[in-house]
């Protein structure tokens, strides 16, 4: 830090209080308010992640956080105009709310003024907690792979149920035209995209996640002090649709609303201990947090999504209110019928709000197709639910599993394999994100698997080799549950690597159904694969197949694969690929696998894994 940028005299007069600035500046608390992030090319050493001019009072206060500090005090103390929200104390009201704390002296001239936008945005005086929210993955969109988070300023007093119209701040990449999902992930990686907070009330989160994207949310409320909750708030609005560089791995959602958070001296919530920051660390260090001698989330709520709320009814009917929904929607039974009428109060109760589910559910899956109109099926549900007594359906608790109480995300796994007639040899296999169809937990897509940089890697005889290096995996599996029209079962899949010697690049189109008593889901595919540097003429391959999943519990799975695979090139020929493999989780930390392939040769891979 240059000495030179403090004068003898600050504010025009020297005090003991004012001799306390160059410590000031060089406080974390200050620098955690300015983003100083390390940078060797800045003559300080830090340099803020913000870059938009407005943030700063300084000519070169991205990079100097003494004359930050300098020029900030200038401007709390310039007397009010009549446009208030132009005054520092408005557009920066966490720098005054931190410094009238360290400068008891200069209170008066530290003190708050009326502020119109920033109140009526965050109406700070009426806000009772902050919440941190998790939407779970989306295949559908590269930005939210690994899920989304966000925050919620929560204006309704201990409610359980929050308000539609709560203020949200919302960290994403700023997106001036709709890039492709390759490019976006090739400008994600290497910082090409702006980020930046944007405010929005929740209802917008509840109807893109909950409705459209049918994305499950989880809010954990967090147990802050007052006077942490007021700075979070004034924090936020200070960064607000400032510009950030956003980077997909660690830069992200996830990071840089737990650097806000962080603003409270003692929380430390941010996993600094891998080089990416994936939400699901977040959350899982998040609760385990203390934070003034207690637990830093105070609840945690579950905001299922549309189909969610649709299988959850579902299932807690019978087999005949299964089937008599169904003949609803089929019109081959009448919502005002004798056969729903027959029923008791509250099983009537039951399937008609099944079916007011199932129709807004279907009227979202089929936008596009049939519009956004509502069907004459649902007016006929909701008008026979108006004529019944009014009673509330009790559902069973939900099975879902909040995120932080799911694996690590990161997994790395040691085994022995096994060839007839070639020996045994050791294998690595590291994954450093996310899941797969066999350890997918509650708050990720279910039978569905995302993985990058997942690394295969044998030894024998002390020397390594790269059996399989999967840049990037993706499967993406809707399967039909209720069987009821509109509830599609389709997917597919995408992966592109390296495999036994060639580059390969593969897509397959799938149909599935599951069957969630029995645990089991199955699915049919067709597409096949591009590759180069096989040597052997062979460009790719076309193949069909078949798999089952078989997922009764949370500790054991059970997975059966088969294709076949018409290969093309000058040596084309036919095989068939058989792939067995089991699971079974020893918590949440282990895992024992046992996996067998055939094709043109058999082995058989047992290994122990660890997340982290």
């Amino acid at each position: 830090m240059n000495s030179k940028l403090f004068p003898a005299l600050l504010l025009g007069a020297a005090s003991p209080a004012m001799a306390q600035l160059p410590d000031l500046a060089l406080n974390q608390d200050w620098q955690r308010l300015l983003i100083y992030e390390a940078d060797a090319g800045s003559p300080s050493g830090l340099r803020s992640a913000i870059h938009s001019p407005e943030f700063f009072l300084a000519a070169h206060g991205a990079t100097d956080p003494g004359a930050e500090l300098h020029a900030t005090l200038q401007a709390m103390r310039a007397p009010a105009t009549g446009d208030n929200d132009t005054h520092a104390k408005c557009r920066f009201p966490a720098r005054r709310l931190w410094l009238a704390q360290r400068l008891p002296a200069h209170a008066s001239e530290l003190a708050e003024i009326d502020c119109p936008a920033f109140q009526q945005w965050a109406r700070p005086a009426h806000v009772d907690s902050v919440s941190l929210v998790f939407a779970n993955g989306y295949l559908g969109n590269p930005a939210s792979y690994y899920g989304h988070t966000f925050l919620k300023f929560n204006h309704s007093k201990a409610s359980a149920t929050p308000s539609l119209l709560d203020s949200t701040l919302n960290y994403g990449a700023l997106l001036a035209n709709q890039d492709n999902p390759v490019s976006y992930i090739v400008k994600g990686l290497t910082g090409g995209y702006d980020g930046g907070f944007s405010p929005i009330e929740f209802y917008f989160h509840d109807a893109t996640y909950g409705e459209t994207e049918l994305r499950d949310m989880w809010e954990y409320r967090l147990a802050l002090p007052e006077h942490a909750l007021r700075l979070v708030v004034a924090h936020a609005w200070e960064v607000t649709q400032k510009k950030y560089t956003y980077y997909f791995l660690r830069l992200n959602c996830a990071y840089r609303v737990a650097e806000l958070l962080e603003i409270a001296n003692g929380i430390d919530i941010i996993p600094r201990n891998r080089p990416w920051v994936m939400p699901q660390a977040l959350l899982q260090k998040l609760a385990r947090t203390d934070y003034a001698g207690k637990p830093l989330v105070s609840e945690v709520l579950y905001h299922p999504s549309r189909q969610s709320r649709l299988y959850w009814r579902h299932a807690a009917l019978s087999d005949a209110e299964r089937g008599l929904a169904a003949g609803i929607v089929a019109q081959t039974q009448a919502v005002d019928g004798p056969q729903l009428g027959a029923m008791p109060i509250e099983r009537q109760h039951a399937v008609i709000d099944t079916l007011l589910e199932y129709y807004q559910f279907h009227r979202e899956r089929s936008k596009g197709s049939t519009g956004s109109v509502m069907p004459a099926g649902y007016v006929a549900a909701l008008k026979q639910r108006f004529t019944l007594p009014p009673g509330e359906v009790v559902l069973p608790p939900a099975t879902a599993v909040p995120p932080d109480q799911g694996r690590p995300p990161s997994y790395v796994q040691l085994g022995v394999a096994h060839k007839p007639g070639a020996g045994n040899e050791a294998t690595i296999r590291i994954r450093p994100a996310y899941y797969d169809a066999m350890d997918s937990s509650g708050n990720q897509p279910q039978n569905s698997a995302l993985s990058m940089f997942d690394t295969y890697l044998t030894v024998d005889h002390g020397h390594a080799r790269l059996r399989r290096l999967d840049l990037f995996a993706i499967d993406s599996m809707n399967t039909a549950v209720t069987g009821l029209p509109g509830d599609r079962s389709d997917g597919w899949r995408f992966r592109v690597g390296w495999e036994e010697r060639m580059m390969r690049a593969q897509g397959d189109k799938g149909l599935g159904h599951e069957f969630r008593a029995a645990g089991i889901t199955t699915t049919a595919y067709g597409g096949g694969a591009l590759q180069a540097g096989a040597g052997n003429g062979q460009w790719g391959f076309a193949r069909v197949g078949a798999s089952l999943l078989y997922r009764k519990t949370r500790d054991f799975s059970l997975r059966v694969n088969h294709e076949w695979r018409r290969h093309l090139g000058s040596q084309a020929n036919s095989t068939r690929r058989t792939e067995l493999e089991a699971r079974y989780a020893l918590g949440s930390a282990y895992d024992l696998r046992l996996h067998w392939e055939s094709e043109t040769a058999k082995r058989l891979v047992f290994g122990v894994g660890h997340y982290w």
